[in-house]
């Protein structure tokens, strides 16, 4: 006579042998899938912003680089209290000092987005300076150059 355990592992063992043809269903749709997998490819060709070119460009510019050995998006001009570059995914925001920033607006770029107070996280660079593209990084960076401060030289 069979308990009530021993025909419930039965009946488990029922239902598993006729859950697998639907895994097998589960393995066509991968097949599937795969016939998506160009458009992966497609998006890993964008470029990606490489923080190495980006301190060349900086150094091309004239621009010192304060900790050029840093890690991470983030870069300081010149001295500690100098305006930095932060490198986001999509757009470079620089937190700008009140000179720089004066010096930003006077140059009357198109394309960018500068807040004048924009940051209240930090006294020293408390402006905000939004562009993207890296012609606009080396239009602005042209700008920070002129600043003695930050002279490479």
């Amino acid at each position: 006579m069979a308990t009530t355990k021993t025909t419930n592992k039965a009946a488990t063992k029922e239902t598993t042998k006729a859950a697998k043809p639907a895994d097998k269903k589960v393995d066509a749709k991968k097949v599937d899938n795969k016939k998506a997998e160009p458009k992966k490819v497609q998006n890993a060709e964008k470029k990606k912003v490489d923080m190495v070119e980006i301190t060349k460009l900086i150094g091309e510019a004239g621009v010192k680089v304060y900790n050029p050995e840093a890690k991470g998006k983030y870069r300081i001009f010149g001295t500690k209290k100098g305006s930095s570059l932060n490198v986001q995914s999509k757009a470079f925001i620089i937190y700008s000092t009140d000179d720089d920033f004066k010096a930003v607006k006077d140059a009357k770029l198109t394309g960018i987005e500068a807040t004048e107070n924009g940051n209240s996280q930090d006294k020293v660079r408390p402006n905000v300076v939004k562009f993207s593209g890296m012609d606009m990084l080396k239009s602005v960076l042209a700008v920070y150059a002129k600043n003695p401060m930050y002279s490479a030289k």
